[in-house]
């Protein structure tokens, strides 16, 4: 797989992680990474902020697109810019976005695979979160 391909799976990773409710891999994922979301860093209280229904899900689908990769390739560094959406459908509501902004993502290859080191959310445009997030502003400064 190309280091592009390889990038751009991480990416498509953490937003399948997400929905699918699979924390332990979420946190593998930014393990290594810095996550700052509207310039400030979440702090713990936000690992437990997210809402999990009966089927182990919190109902979202997150969704990118206007995706742009640059690889420093000799570095061993890459750069990435994406738009998210992130729909919800529960029982009590249709489904609907709850969520658009930008990703801002930095990534390293260590041992010869890529891994995040950075990811920035800016530019939040935010909806009815109250299915999604216990308390949005923990998560989301701003919310």
């Amino acid at each position: 797989m190309t280091s592009e391909g390889e990038i751009l799976k991480l990416m498509n990773d953490y937003c399948y992680a997400i929905d699918s409710g699979d924390l332990k891999t979420f946190g593998q994922l930014l393990k290594h990474a810095e996550w700052i979301a509207e310039g400030k860093k979440p702090g713990k209280e936000s690992q437990s902020n997210l809402i999990l229904y009966e089927d182990g899900t919190p109902r979202t689908k997150h969704t990118l697109s206007n995706i742009s990769i640059e690889i420093d390739e000799a570095g061993g560094t890459a750069k990435a810019h994406s738009y998210v959406t992130v729909f919800q459908q529960t029982e009590a509501l249709p489904l609907q976005p709850i969520y658009s902004g930008d990703y801002f993502d930095e990534f390293e290859r260590v041992n010869g695979m890529w891994q995040f080191s950075r990811r920035e959310i800016r530019n939040s445009l935010i909806g009815n979160m109250s299915a999604h997030l216990k308390n949005p502003s923990i998560t989301i400064p701003g919310a």
